[in-house]
């Protein structure tokens, strides 16, 4: 489970709970002070410099003129835990493919604790920047890939994740209403792919379906966004969700035999 408030369930080490704050905090800034991150947390500096300084020293964290940010050890720690999902090792290069295809940003996404987590992203020639990056933590209600995901989940599970969620507004656009959600669920599993037309950020579309197993298992879920200028009309409504669900039945496919095909993981670079 993903606690964004650090009401974490069940007895913690309040001491890790503070450093693993203060990291989402330098992350949410990008890079952050000493005095700012006392006054947030309301502890003395000293104290917030002994937590920084621990950090800095196991490279979690690096000082830049007395700016702290994320060190690389994460880069390690999500590299690891990245390359053990089957998903990831079978899909990256149709991502790839698909990037190129589209010219726009294409993503894998995966489902975890109520949220959806950006496992791979490949940018096209017409991507000149990204909002998004590896690693990327997203609500389900206002994105392509997590309403793909809400369309393919059991209802209980859907249930259940509504129920402790708020439909929160990013964008005038963004779906707030829980009946307006759930039929909007129904269409996409109907026509097996979901949209988001400016739901998560103003001038963004995004088109994304799911990936499911032979037992109607989630594995994750692949996503193509681009501008309101270059997703329009015939290419926003047909030719990229075609694209999409073409692809994700390639993976989908790869999936069912891959655990027969013991060298598929040693073909993925």
């Amino acid at each position: 489970m993903y606690h964004e408030d650090g009401d974490a369930p069940g007895k913690t080490i309040k001491s890790v709970e503070t450093a693993i704050h203060l990291l989402q905090a330098i992350h949410d800034r990008e890079e952050a002070g000493i005095s700012e991150l006392a006054e947030e947390f309301d502890l003395s500096k000293s104290t917030i410099h002994h937590y920084l300084k621990t950090l800095e020293l196991y490279d979690c964290l690096e000082n830049v003129d007395g700016r702290y940010r994320l060190g690389l050890r994460f880069l390690t720690f999500g590299g690891q835990a990245r390359a053990r999902e089957t998903i990831y090792r079978l899909a990256k290069r149709d991502v790839d493919q698909l990037a190129r295809q589209t010219g726009e940003e294409v993503r894998l996404i995966v489902e975890r604790g109520g949220y959806g987590i950006t496992l791979y992203q490949a940018t096209g020639e017409h991507v000149d920047s990204s909002r998004t990056h590896v690693g990327s933590i997203e609500e389900l209600h206002c994105t392509a890939a997590g309403k793909a995901f809400l369309a393919a989940l059991p209802e209980s599970r859907v249930d259940e994740l509504l129920a402790d969620i708020e439909l929160t507004a990013h964008t005038p656009e963004t779906i707030t209403d829980r009946d307006e959600l759930e039929a909007e669920l129904a269409e996409i599993r109907s026509r097996h792919v979901a949209f988001d037309d400016e739901e998560r950020y103003e001038g963004v579309r995004c088109v994304a379906a799911a990936i499911t197993t032979r037992s109607g298992e989630l594995l994750g879920a692949i996503s193509v966004s681009g501008s309101t200028e270059r997703l329009t009309g015939d290419r926003f409504q047909t030719t990229i969700p075609d694209q999409i669900r073409n692809i994700v039945g390639v993976v989908e496919i790869n999936t069912t035999y891959s655990g027969w095909e013991d060298d598929t993981f040693d073909r993925v670079p």
